[in-house]
Formats: C-alpha cells, structure tokens, sequence
C-alpha cells in the first residue's frame, strides 16, 4: 500500500504517522518527548538544541520506514509541520550557528533605550499588517531584530540561512533553504496575502535577503530525499519531500474539517479556524487573525494561550489545596477526573472566569486572568471549573462572533487532547455556538495534516 509520512514537531514532543491515503487511515504512529530545551539560560530566554530535535526525528522516521518496509508498504512522501513563530541561523551545510529559539521566548519584552518593549518598537517601526497577526515577542523577526540591537550575534560573511524548526528539517532532506509561505509569514516578516516579504521589516532588523530561504507553496513537492539520508534512516531513494505547512493548518487539515464547519482545538492553546473566502481586500478583524491554507484557501484563527495550560493551572491549584489543608496527594489525573465531572454536572450561576493567566496576543501580553461575580452562591469547586470551562471557549468563541461568520457554519470540528478528554468543553462550546460538535478522526491531527500535504 502507497504511503505518506507526516511529522510534527511540536513544543514537548515530536508526533509521526504512517498514514495511507487512499483508505484514509493511520496505519502507525509515534510519539516521542523532547528533551531539547537549553536549561543554563537566562530566566525568560526559551531556546533548544536542534540537533537534539534532529537525531529524534531521524529516529522516529527510521521507526516507521522499518515498519512500512516490514508491513509491506510503500512510503512515497514526507513532510514536516510544527511549532511557530521561532527559528534558528544555519551555516550552508545546515549546521547550526544558534539554538533553535522558540515561540515563547521573551526576550522581546526587554526594554529598548526607547522605554518600549523591543516588540513594541518594532511593531510601530512597521506598516499595517492586513492579517493582523501583529509582531509579538517570540516571533523569529522580533528575536533576531533583538539581536540586532544589542549586537548579541552579527551574521558571518559566509553563506547562512535564517530558517524555521521543521523547515530546517525540511532542507535538511532536500539539500536547500527552503520554508513555505504559512511558516514565513508565521515569523512576522512575510505577507501571505501579497505573497512577499515585508521588506520594512526586514531593513528595520537589518536583514540581507540573501540570508532567507526559498518560499514554497504548502504542500508544494521539493524533489527526492537526500539519498545519504535515506539510507541512513531505511528510506528509498525516491520518496518525495514536500513543503511544510504551520501547525495550526496542519491541524485543520488533519481533523477534515469542511467549509461549512468551525473548527476548536483545544491542546496546551487553543484556537478556533473556520476558512474564509478569498476577498481583494482581505482584512482581519478583532481577535482573528488571518492565515495561509494553501492552493490560495485561507482560514481565520482565533489564537489563545488559555488552552489545556489554564485547565492545568486550576488543577495544580485544587491538588495543593488538598496537600495544604488535608495532608493528601492526590494525582493530576484523579484531580482532572473529578474536575471534568463536577464541571459537567454544574452551573457557574453568574461566576465569570477569565483564563488569560499568560496574556492575550490581543489584549496584550502582559494582561492576566480574573475571576468576577463571586457570591455566597456560587463560590465552590464545581462552579469555579464550570466557569473556566466557559471562559476558555468564549476566548475562542468571541472572535467568530465578531466576524459575523455564524450564519455560514452547520457544525463544530473538536480536536486537540484537551477537548477529547473533557466533554464539559464539548457541551459549552455547542452550547454557545449553537452548533453540534463531532470530534475529529484523528488523535495526531497535525501530523496527520502533514502527511495529507503529500496527497496535493
């Protein structure tokens, strides 16, 4: 059977499947931790080892190629999504010049000699973005403008490539620089809408064009794998590389979700897509911002931080409470047990629990959570989860509302570990869309996406 390879590279951990398309089914996956973070930093600073990512990945895609070889299966393509925003700078034969520095590195919250934040002083040194992701601290354009102005690392005369974490891997089994236009436009300097790169920008951070990969279509196929790498890993030689996609696509397109349904994923984050048509002046609106699927589709993305993170967060609250007055440990998963279930049998009766504990792309990094309308009534375990559980799908549900978008949606797509494993979330979120929700197919929805890449 004729098979596709799809890998996600995520924040913990590192998803693969062996997925055949034309039944479709995972035919086998795996999941591996990452163990790549750089401890001996500066508090804020968040980097990892790439080779670290490089050797795993490599490991898990010998696993599967063993697999296929041995089930009989035929593996035809490979292709790579992951986490955002970050990036590392590579010599010409892809070895490392930094750490790969991710998505929640805060180094652009320093203050520059302005008294604004780095992101904040570049944000207002730019023009108007029309997909209204905005520059954030985090984002590869902000991290390397960062370095620019404090003459931390100045690039070397030779040959060097800026690039993403799983474009990296990308090249890797190409032989070339090459990223796709959702992961560009994911470091903050590239216009999915126009298709080119935001030169302001880049002259701003001082950054030579000649250090920038080439831009590929999603999906798009970049040639045969590397045939040293194949062997290495137990591959033919003529399996086929395709571009990558963001994890947020990747996601979307891994659940198959239709046009006429909203999708929620609710993992450590959590967002909810819905695709939109393609408009000549396409402009985002507040809360949403606006990506690239491919083949010229976009969705809108409601992006928060106020995922399964915020529900653990109460949880670990609930645990120590315990162990404070009680003197017992109880696990997390006892804890999330019971939370699941009294959030389901309960009402918040006017509690409102508002979970941006690590800020909001849209009301600012540093805004923090609330809890509001306590009374004698309803300040107990069960209403206090049920309005977490409610305050985490309006973070998503809000934007969609604000679009205008309702009338065009039959139904909800869930995804994502958290909203698997929670029905309370289910319940809220069709409660508050007025929608019905089925759950997604597939567990690796990401990966999955990827690997439905190499079916374009």
């Amino acid at each position: 059977m004729n098979c596709t390879i799809g890998i996600d590279i995520g924040s913990s951990s590192v998803k693969a499947v062996l997925f055949a398309p034309e039944i479709p089914e995972v035919l086998k996956s795996e999941n591996r931790s990452l163990k790549s973070r750089v401890l001996s930093l500066t508090p804020g600073r968040f980097e990892e080892d790439p080779n670290e990512i490089r050797t795993l990945v490599l490991e898990v895609l010998s696993v599967l190629a063993q697999f296929a070889r041995a089930s009989n299966h035929k593996v035809n393509a490979i292709a790579f999504t992951g986490q955002m925003h970050g990036g590392l700078v590579v010599d010409a034969n892809f070895q490392p010049l930094t750490n790969f520095i991710t998505w929640q590195d805060k180094r652009g919250d320093d203050l520059a000699p302005s008294g604004k934040t780095f992101a904040e002083e570049l944000s207002q040194l730019t023009t108007h973005d029309p997909t209204g992701v905005g520059i954030h601290t985090g984002f590869l354009i902000t991290t390397l403008y960062w370095f620019y102005r404090n003459n931390s690392f100045i690039l070397p005369d030779q040959d060097v490539k800026i690039i993403g974490i799983y474009d990296w891997l990308t090249s890797i089994l190409v032989g070339r620089a090459v990223t796709d236009i959702s992961s560009a436009a994911a470091w903050g300097c590239y216009d999915p809408i126009s298709f080119e790169w935001r030169g302001d920008l880049l002259d701003v951070a001082n950054l030579d064009r000649r250090t920038l990969p080439e831009v590929a279509e999603p999906g798009q196929d970049l040639g045969v794998i590397d045939r040293l790498i194949a062997q290495e890993i137990g591959l033919d030689a003529d399996v086929h590389v395709h571009a990558s996609i963001g994890d947020t696509q990747a996601a979307y397109l891994g659940s198959e979700c239709a046009k006429n349904e909203v999708l929620i994923n609710i993992g450590t984050g959590s967002q909810s897509m819905w695709e939109i048509p393609r408009k000549e002046k396409m402009a985002a609106t507040e809360g949403t911002d606006i990506r690239y699927l491919g083949d010229g589709r976009y969705i809108a993305c409601a992006p928060t931080l106020a995922g399964g993170e915020a529900y653990r967060l109460l949880c670990d609250f609930f645990r120590e409470t315990v162990r404070t007055f009680a003197g017992v440990e109880i696990t997390g998963e006892d804890a999330f047990s019971t939370m699941n279930r009294i959030a389901e049998e309960s009402s918040s009766k006017g509690l409102t629990f508002d979970p941006i504990f690590q800020g909001s792309k849209f009301r600012g990094d540093l805004a923090r959570g609330s809890i509001q309308g306590i009374s004698v009534k309803n300040f107990r375990p069960g209403q206090l989860t049920r309005a977490l559980v409610e305050g985490m799908i309006e973070e998503v549900a809000r934007p969609y509302f604000a679009r205008g978008e309702e009338p065009r949606h039959t139904g909800i797509v869930g995804a994502g570990g958290a909203i698997r494993q929670n029905s309370a979330l289910m319940l809220v979120a069709e409660e508050r869309l007025s929608l019905p929700m089925r759950l997604g197919r597939f567990e690796d929805e990401a990966a999955v996406g990827a690997a439905r890449l190499c079916m374009s």
